[in-house]
C-alpha cells in the first residue's frame, strides 16, 4: 500500500504524540492554576474556582487519569474564556482569544483521541 505522507512509518508512533500533546496542555492549565495561586486576581471570586478546577484537571491531564472528563472540564472552560476574553478583553489579563480556542480545540482533540501512551487511562 502506498501512502501520500513523507514518513509513514511514524504513523507507528501515534500514541507518542498524543501523549505529547496531553502533557503540554496539562502543563499549560497547571500553569495558569500557579500563576493565579501567586498573583493571583482575588478581588474576582469567580476566578478562585475556575483556576484551581483548571490546575487539578491539568493534572489530571498529565498523568491521564480520567482523561475524557478532564479534558471535557478544561475545553469548555477554555471555549467561554474565549468568548469572555472577545467580548470584554479586561476580564482575563493576557492571553488572546485565539489562544484560548486553540486550548479548547487541543482539550477536545484529546477528547477523541485518548489519553495516549503512558497513560493510567489506556484502553484494555
Amino acid at each position: 500500500m502506498h501512502t501520500v505522507s513523507l514518513f509513514p512509518a511514524f504513523f507507528d508512533y501515534q500514541m507518542l504524540g498524543v501523549f505529547l500533546l496531553r502533557v503540554t496542555l496539562g502543563f499549560i492549565f497547571v500553569r495558569f492554576w500557579y500563576e493565579h495561586s501567586t498573583r493571583g486576581h482575588h478581588n474576582k471570586k469567580y476566578l478562585n474556582v475556575i483556576y484551581p478546577l483548571l490546575g487539578i484537571s491539568g493534572a489530571l491531564i498529565i498523568v491521564g487519569l480520567y482523561t475524557q472528563g478532564a479534558v471535557i472540564v478544561t475545553g469548555t472552560i477554555m471555549t467561554v474564556a474565549a468568548f469572555m476574553r472577545w467580548r470584554k478583553p479586561s476580564v482575563l489579563p493576557h492571553d488572546t482569544p485565539s489562544f484560548y480556542i486553540l486550548l479548547a480545540v487541543a482539550s477536545f482533540a484529546l477528547l477523541f483521541l485518548g489519553a495516549g501512551a503512558f497513560a493510567i487511562d489506556l484502553p484494555l
